[in-house]
């Protein structure tokens, strides 16, 4: 009892119940009012009434009183044995009350048990059977048992509990037991209890205990079956969606779901009317149910369908509160209910979930999209509440496909760069960003700030999951009327429609009662230190481009570090489908010139001439393999094994003549037309990078140029005379001249094959000349037709023996033999008919088998 807690119980039982009846008896513990009010007293009552003199004090001293010595003996012998036997009449008392009772005193921990147990089974109905089972259960939990005793010990525990498995199943004991059943009992068995707990799946969903068999009898039920089981929770989905322990099963309701079972879910969020009937009762048409919430508002009147956008406000802002955004079901309600509402309802979410709570909501596809919308439509205070939860985290998200897509929302609405810098950038500079270039999910934050938004890098489906700001706010007029418009939104006069970044400022209630809060948080907000009279919905404040200048440059400094990274990792990055765009962008100096601007032309200039004396050692066989070898180790594998492997040239490999190619086309350098540009200086001071052509034809390409002209390096050096500068291109086409001496085609001709345009004038002028006479298997003069179009009809025949997958030989009798090799093949072309010649050639471009095709 004294474990349990029963006897400090006990004793404040008996301590009211002697303080509200006083007096002798058994059940009074102390008395009140003293040994006098209980009776204990020595017969003597007068004498004990007569007061006696104690010690004199100084002052009756002075006045010449005194006292008989025999009368204070008699007083202090009087007053001892008084307290003696109050003493003893108290133990008495006592003693005979815990008579009366059950002697807790005189009982063994064995019987004080059993005394507790009799009195549980009088108040649980189920606690003899919970004792039984959980017998049972102890004996089972044994490692060293036989097949044959589990067997019984199984069996025992199933007929016990048949019929009350769902009762049970409550019990922090009995579910337990519960939970071994389905673990070794036969087939017969599982099924006797998922069918039994199967109706009571709502209840046992929020109990703490009960939850966990829910889960197993999910995962045991065939997907075929899934439709039937989850009609036990129909119209419950909100309440399990709001409990703490509900919200727990409801994922593993939710994701193993059909598609029309998950659509049914979704739709009681909408209302009372949907949970009943579901999607498909809706729209009016069983085969065309509603896919979203759009058209589910569309199959509404008009006046119906803010009273919708109430009820999904007035059943998930309590959800949010609590934090409970882990389910999948959650993320896509609330993204359709943000999409559909506006600004305002986006800043309301946005401030009722904690910022910890949101990074839990952006490893999907629809929590993402939701996270973005709330935080561009969010208060400063609450961006950096999401920014400190990150912390110590960023590497991590930054790898999640969907993470990353909000790593870069946050790098698009936060001004605080200052506070970019600290969280996001000093963590991707800490993982290392040659490591981060290479993966493909978190490259996308790095080519962002680089090129934000480019179709080249995100798909657009995820570009879609970033917030415009010149986004569609909430539902046209189709969709709503004018007094029914969400947050009852009034656009300004004259003054108040003014546009900041391309997107109107709007009111709302909501957002004039917190933007006192708000601004005084941002950077530069408010007018002159005061509160605005509005919240700027979906706008940052700064500039995109003066953002990215200062996570560049001033702030976050991230243009030096992947500048460094970039140089020291260039051999890799370009044998990297992936890491290969990283370093594109870097040296073209980013979108608008804001790494150019933050870390100098100067320094790029060097990074080019590092990437072309990379090359050039490469070409020239003098390539360091040491970081090949790290690369190696790192992977789990011995030395012995990486020292035979040879690496390809960069200037015959696939990824990495194609990211030489780009490169050269797309940093041309300082361009006349930039002493026109707005910023006052022209140039380089125009954010426009060093011409990457030049550095790559002086520092790896002029003294090696019969490597290249063979192989995927042509396209390089063609590239180098298409968008070189002057002097580039002179050089180039003089030192082409010599190499090209011996063949059919100029150096125009040869480098225009390389080219769309070139092989669309040779499909022209193919057209023409296969209307004056029959086509031949091969061009017999180059002056058939005149000017580019005599260049244009070269292009296919020029370019595709020149330009192998692969041209494994680099001394000049390997290209000489190659050459020879391929005027043969082209001697012993196949007949016109023939199915090889019409067969596709992945090295031909559509325009080039396009003026094959007209040439016939």
């Amino acid at each position: 009892m004294k474990g349990a807690g029963k006897g400090a119980a006990t004793k404040r039982k008996e301590r009211r119940h002697a303080k509200f009846n006083p007096g002798p008896g058994p059940q009074s513990v102390k008395p009140v009012g003293g040994a006098e009010a209980a009776g204990f007293d020595d017969g003597n009552v007068e004498a004990k009434k007569k007061k006696k003199l104690g010690k004199l004090s100084k002052k009756r001293k002075a006045e010449g009183a005194s006292n008989d010595d025999a009368d204070d003996a008699t007083a202090a012998a009087a007053k001892k044995k008084s307290k003696k036997s109050a003493v003893d009449a108290t133990h008495k008392a006592v003693s005979k009350r815990h008579d009366s009772k059950p002697a807790w005193t005189n009982q063994t921990r064995r019987e004080q048990k059993d005394w507790a147990n009799e009195q549980k089974a009088l108040q649980k109905p189920n606690f003899t059977l919970i004792q039984e089972i959980t017998a049972l259960w102890e004996r089972l939990r044994v490692k060293k048992i036989s097949k044959d005793d589990k067997r019984k010990l199984v069996a025992a525990i199933f007929k016990a509990s048949k019929g009350k498995c769902a009762i049970l199943a409550n019990n922090h004991k009995a579910s337990r037991v519960i939970q071994a059943l389905l673990k070794y009992g036969t087939e017969d068995e599982r099924a006797s209890v998922y069918a039994e707990c199967a109706p009571h799946l709502g209840p046992l969903a929020k109990s703490l205990y009960g939850h966990f068999i829910v889960q197993k009898l999910v995962d045991a039920t065939p997907k075929e079956k899934l439709p039937e089981l989850l009609a036990n929770v129909k119209g419950r989905v909100r309440m399990l969606a709001k409990h703490p322990v509900g919200s727990q099963v409801l994922e593993a309701l939710y994701w193993p779901a059909p598609a029309p079972c998950k659509r049914d879910m979704e739709c009681e969020f909408y209302g009372s009317e949907f949970a009943m009937f579901g999607a498909s009762g809706l729209s009016g048409d069983a085969d065309k149910p509603a896919t979203s919430l759009r058209e589910a508002m569309l199959s509404k009147p008009v006046a119906q369908r803010q009273g919708m956008l109430r009820e999904m406000n007035k059943t998930l802002l309590p959800i949010l509160e609590k934090g409970l955004v882990s389910p999948s079901l959650i993320h896509k309600v609330l993204s359709e209910y943000l999409l559909a509402g506006g600004p305002g309802t986006r800043y309301e979410a946005a401030h009722s979930v904690a910022g910890p709570a949101m990074l839990r909501m952006i490893h999907t596809r629809d929590g993402a999209h939701a996270v973005n919308m709330m935080m561009s439509h969010a208060g400063a205070r609450q961006r950096k509440m999401v920014l400190k939860a990150l912390k110590g985290n960023v590497a991590r998200i930054v790898r999640d496909d969907h993470g990353s897509m909000a790593i870069m929302c946050m790098l698009d609405c936060v001004d605080d760069t200052a506070q970019l810098g600290k969280v996001i950038v000093n963590e991707l500079k800490a993982e290392g960003l040659a490591q981060l270039a290479e993966d493909p999910a978190a490259r996308r934050v790095l080519l962002h700030l680089l090129r934000p938004r480019s179709r080249r890098y995100v798909h657009p489906h995820a570009l879609a999951k970033l917030p415009d700001q010149d986004e569609d706010d909430g539902m046209d007029d189709e969709m709503m009327d004018d007094e029914f418009d969400d947050d009852e939104f009034e656009e300004g006069d004259a003054a108040g429609d003014e546009k900041v970044n391309g997107m109107t400022k709007f009111k709302s209630k909501a957002a004039e009662a917190a933007a006192a809060v708000d601004d005084s948080d941002d950077e530069g907000a408010g007018t002159a230190g005061g509160a605005s009279d509005s919240v700027d919905f979906g706008i940052a404040r700064k500039p995109s481009d003066l953002r990215r200048r200062e996570i560049f440059g001033q702030h976050g400094k991230l243009g030096a570090a992947l500048v460094d990274a970039c140089e020291r990792n260039a051999s890799s990055m370009l044998r990297s489908v992936a890491g290969c765009d990283v370093l594109v962008e870097t040296c073209s100096g980013g979108a608008g010139g804001a790494l150019t601007r933050a870390v100098g032309a100067e320094r790029l200039r060097k990074l080019h001439a590092s990437v072309a004396e990379v090359v050039r050692a490469s070409v020239e066989g003098e390539e360091d393999e040491s970081e090949e070898e790290e690369e190696d180790d790192d992977d789990g594998k011995g030395k012995g094994e990486g020292e035979g492997k040879v690496r390809e040239p960069l200037h015959t490999g696939f990824v990495s003549s194609r990211a030489l190619r780009r490169m050269v086309l797309d940093i041309p350098g300082p361009q006349p037309e930039d002493e026109d540009d707005s910023t006052g200086g022209g140039g380089e001071d125009a954010g426009r990078a060093p011409s990457f052509a030049a550095a790559l034809w002086r520092g790896a390409v002029a003294g090696t140029l019969a490597e290249w002209v063979h192989g995927h390096g042509a396209k390089v050096v063609a590239a180098i005379v298409r968008a070189g500068d002057e002097d580039t291109v002179a050089d180039a086409t003089a030192a082409l001249g010599k190499i090209l001496k011996g063949e059919d085609s100029s150096v125009d001709e040869w480098v225009a094959g390389f080219f769309r345009d070139g092989a669309k004038a040779g499909a022209k002028a193919g057209a023409k000349a296969s209307t004056k006479k029959p086509p031949a298997a091969n061009g017999k003069k180059n002056g058939e037709s005149g000017g580019d179009k005599g260049k244009g009809k070269k292009a296919d025949a020029a370019s595709a023996p020149k330009t192998p997958a692969k041209t494994p030989a680099k001394t000049p009798a390997g290209k000489k033999a190659s050459s020879k090799k391929a005027e043969s093949a082209r001697d012993e072309a196949p007949a016109e008919g023939s199915m090889k010649k019409k067969k596709f050639s992945p090295r031909q471009t559509r325009a080039q088998r396009a003026a094959k095709a007209a040439g016939k």
